[in-house]
């Protein structure tokens, strides 16, 4: 495109216009959760707003990127072959806040799990969310230090590649492992009001996988296939906020459950139906999750 943006950074501008949208989201997300939740344990408040953070540091990092390339240095084909810190810095937060919120998932299959494979199935997820931490903070401090795009190609295969797929293999894993720990947990209770709030937290976990699945293979078949490798800066711009949000979702959609489980009546309740609704209402909570380890442990759950 000669005196324009390259076919690459069009699709950043559409990717760093949609991320925008998404940042906003997340914001009045995580202000709704501070006006609502103000009893959860002080470590879920930490992280939430750790993740807000560094979703602001991505966004404000992206936006320096994006004014470089195309209002500062716009027409000039030489800028490309330079690449701006902040662009990898943007990815780097990115990897960070993937890293938090797969813990986070994982910390809830953890004490989903009966103790006797609690480590057998969150070990193997763990692994791969720590691989693409490493993998993802190597590829980009490589980035920020050597400044060439002709580095890239070079740390394609034990890089960048490692670091798209073991997100999408961690995501897989996590979904796949929280559909069927609250399935055993629906099919084991007589409750059919718990059952049917089971059911509808396994479409929930089952939703957010589609979303940033579908987006993290695009983003590794980009990566993988040169000739479409621009297209990746888009996509990665977007990943974080997918994964930003989708915490926040989860965590904003506990007082909607309640509600709804309030609303079924079909049921005589009781003390052991209070119990394990409470339970399956709070279980994106880490105080819920100690809980619930507390009451197994009594037998009453």
């Amino acid at each position: 495109m000669g005196g324009g943006l390259p076919d690459g950074f069009v699709s950043a501008f559409v990717g760093g216009f949609i991320s925008s949208m998404i940042y906003g989201i997340t914001t009045l997300q995580t202000y709704v959760y501070y006006m609502h939740y103000t009893e959860d344990a002080l470590i879920l408040k930490l992280l939430v707003a750790a993740v807000w953070a560094l979703d602001t540091v991505h966004i404000s990092f992206m936006m320096h990127a994006l004014y470089y390339y195309q209002v500062i240095n716009y027409g000039v084909p030489t800028s490309f072959e330079y690449i701006i810190w902040t662009l990898p810095g943007s990815d780097l937060m990115n990897v960070f806040i993937v890293f938090a919120v797969q813990c986070f998932f994982a910390h809830q299959i953890y004490w989903l799990c009966r103790p006797q494979v609690k480590w057998w199935v969150t070990a193997p997820i763990m692994v791969l969310v720590l691989a693409q931490l490493g993998f993802g903070a190597e590829t980009d401090i490589i980035e920020m230090i050597y400044h060439n795009p002709s580095i890239v190609p070079q740390i394609m295969y034990y890089g960048v590649t490692p670091a798209v797929a073991t997100i999408a293999l961690a995501e897989v894993m996590i979904t796949v492992s929280l559909c069927v720990l609250l399935y055993g947990r629906g099919s084991s209770s007589p409750i059919a009001r718990t059952k049917r709030l089971l059911n509808t937290l396994i479409i929930y976990a089952i939703n957010r996988c589609l979303l940033t699945s579908v987006v993290v293979i695009v983003e590794l078949v980009t990566v993988v296939d040169i000739n479409v490798d621009t297209w990746s800066i888009g996509l990665s711009f977007v990943i974080g906020k997918l994964y930003a949000n989708s915490l926040m979702a989860s965590l904003n959609s506990r007082e909607y459950l309640r509600s709804r489980s309030a609303s079924f009546h079909s049921d005589p309740p009781s003390r052991r139906s209070d119990v394990t609704e409470a339970a399956v209402i709070h279980v994106t909570t880490v105080s819920a999750l100690n809980k619930v380890a507390a009451l197994r442990t009594e037998g009453e759950v």
